[in-house]
């Protein structure tokens, strides 16, 4: 039986550090049911929660620290009461409850109420940080959050206070600084200045989060390996599950989406299981990557029941824009620009589409209102990212009113940083872009310019990107433009699945009949409906029959949709496409 009382309590805390989440769990359990001590209980209903909040269980956590805040007001202890309040506000704020995190923010500042100087202060000014709308007052807020933790030689809160400072100043365009901020923060708590793991993790998220939302995307990845070892290493189911997120936006920007799709399926598995409220972001940029494959009743699917949630805004914007609903594309992105206050890296993720939805509207004076307001944001923040969108979103409202050379002016300016920054599908867009402006004074280069987006759009499985440069194309004298990937371009495998699913088989039959799994086999599926341009198994489906079907038997290299080689020239098209 492990040891009570206060040797219980230090058992519980040395399994919490070294991340032994059970042994974390046995301890503090043990504790709690022979001690009638009010501070052991207290202090093992606290641990007690952490270790179940590592483990999956979030709402026993969570009572949990809130019976700890009750024990520890009782105690006088305002240090303890005021971090475990925050820490109850913080999991109502991730889980979508703003009601109920301002409460128990309220909490935490009743407790603090006479009291002149405890670290409980601190604690307070960072989860003020992190819930404030401002930029400006995040950085005030983390600021006198460092100051305090430095005063009473609170390591944990100084890390913390250092990482969301440092993450707030690169929202606020202060890109290099804030992230020698967050670099500060991670050699810190890496080299041992912290003790709590939750500490460590949220340090780890808001450095590797700040990375990809300026496109360092070389930075992002080196810490995703890092962050990624060190869940496994620590069990942190929810850091995993966030990483993998933030991961996944590293690869579908770097043009690895069917790489991007298992972190994404990983990510919303390990939610599912442990942290069901966090899983909105992945959800998002899963749909996004739908959107992009041209696979949007998959996107609805994924989205619905999502339309208030702040991580899904941008999203169901790009789906409404694709299904040809720009008006209410254009009422979501608004109302969520109301919400991203004075962040220029937020609002950019809104302005950009927002130039597209209003030029589908023909709303020309809005797009370049948008446009011009991104274009100032890039200026401020100097940050690449956002001059590569801002200088798109400039080609696009200069073709709209046939300004066709600022149009291409701004495109090659896009084509150049995107191709820097490695983002193949925007550098493609961009590169349409560029072929619509000199279409009329150079059409050759505008064809060959065309035709490099539409390779482009097709290595990546792009589907709507892919119908857009075939437009173009038509538009140029060329009607041959638009065609999925061939069946010559399917691995071996993702052939026999192909074979498998036009007799008409379920995942579960495929998984069965090649000794895989049927999420594996679900994994192939969904690559083929990518590579294929099809929206559905059906399709597929009659892809594979018609592919067979317009082979001549006895002629060398044909093969089934069951593997085989194909025969020299052939090029079959699914139903419904235009070769």
């Amino acid at each position: 039986m492990p040891p009570l009382g206060a040797e219980g309590l230090l058992t519980g805390r040395s399994a919490l550090e070294r991340a032994d989440w059970p042994a974390a769990r046995s301890a503090f359990t043990a504790v709690l049911e022979e001690s009638p001590v009010l501070g052991c209980s207290a202090e093992a209903r606290d641990g007690l929660a952490l270790a179940l909040w590592f483990l999956g269980d979030v709402t026993e956590a969570v009572a949990l620290r809130e019976r700890a805040f009750d024990d520890y007001v009782r105690l006088g202890r305002c240090d303890d009461a005021v971090r475990a309040a925050v820490w109850v506000s913080h999991q109502h704020m991730i889980g979508g409850r703003p009601s109920a995190a301002r409460g128990w923010l309220a909490r935490s500042e009743r407790a603090l109420e006479g009291v002149a100087a405890c670290a409980g202060h601190g604690w307070l000014a960072v989860e003020r940080a992190r819930q404030s709308p401002s930029v400006q007052e995040q950085i005030t807020h983390a600021t006198r959050a460092l100051a305090v933790g430095r005063a009473m030689g609170q390591s944990d809160l100084e890390v913390l206070a250092v990482s969301v400072l440092g993450r707030a100043t690169v929202d606020a365009g202060r890109w290099e600084e804030g992230l020698r901020l967050l670099e500060e923060a991670m050699a810190a708590a890496t080299a041992g200045r912290v003790r709590n793991v939750h500490t460590l993790a949220e340090a780890y998220c808001n450095l590797i989060m700040a990375c990809s939302s300026v496109g360092d995307w070389e930075r992002a990845t080196e810490w995703c390996g890092l962050v990624d070892a060190f869940a496994r290493r620590h069990a942190t189911a929810p850091l995993f599950g966030a990483c993998r997120t933030v991961h996944a936006d590293v690869l579908v920007a770097n043009g690895r989406w069917a790489e991007a799709e298992d972190a994404l399926q990983i990510a919303l598995e390990t939610h599912a299981r442990f942290v069901p409220q966090m899983s909105a972001p992945a959800v998002a940029s899963l749909a996004e990557l739908r959107i992009q494959q041209g696979r949007l009743p998959e996107a609805e699917d994924l989205l619905a029941g999502r339309e208030e949630h702040p991580a899904a805004l941008r999203a169901l914007a790009l789906l409404r824009i694709a299904d040809g609903r720009p008006r209410q594309a254009v009422a979501l992105l608004e109302r969520g620009l109301r919400g991203t206050g004075d962040s220029p890296v937020a609002a950019s993720l809104l302005l950009a589409p927002l130039v597209d939805a209003r030029l589908a509207l023909g709303n020309v004076a809005g797009a370049r209102s948008a446009a011009e307001e991104l274009t100032a944001l890039a200026c401020a923040s100097r940050i690449r990212l956002l001059a590569a969108r801002a200088d798109l979103a400039t080609a696009h409202v200069a073709l709209s009113a046939d300004r066709v050379t600022d149009a291409a002016e701004a495109a090659r300016r896009a084509l150049a940083a995107f191709g820097a920054l490695l983002m193949p599908l925007e550098a493609g867009t961009a590169r349409l872009a560029l072929a619509q402006a000199v279409a009329s004074a150079e059409p050759d280069t505008a064809r060959d310019e065309a035709r490099a987006a539409l390779t482009a759009f097709r290595a990546l499985g792009a589907s709507r990107a892919m119908d857009a440069a075939a437009a173009v194309l038509r538009e140029l004298g060329e009607s041959h433009g638009r065609g999925p990937r061939t069946v010559g371009e399917l691995t071996a495998r993702e052939d026999e699945v192909l074979g498998l699913v036009a007799l008409g088989m379920s995942n579960a039959g495929i998984a069965r009949t090649l000794v895989i799994s049927e999420k594996t086999a679900g994994h192939h599926v969904s690559r083929i409906l990518t590579k294929l341009g099809v929206r559905n198994r059906a399709e597929a489906a009659a892809y594979a029959v018609h592919s067979e079907s317009s082979r001549r038997p006895g002629i060398p290299g044909a093969r089934s949709p069951h593997g085989g080689e194909r025969r020299a020239g052939s090029n079959p098209q699914p139903p419904g496409r235009v070769p």
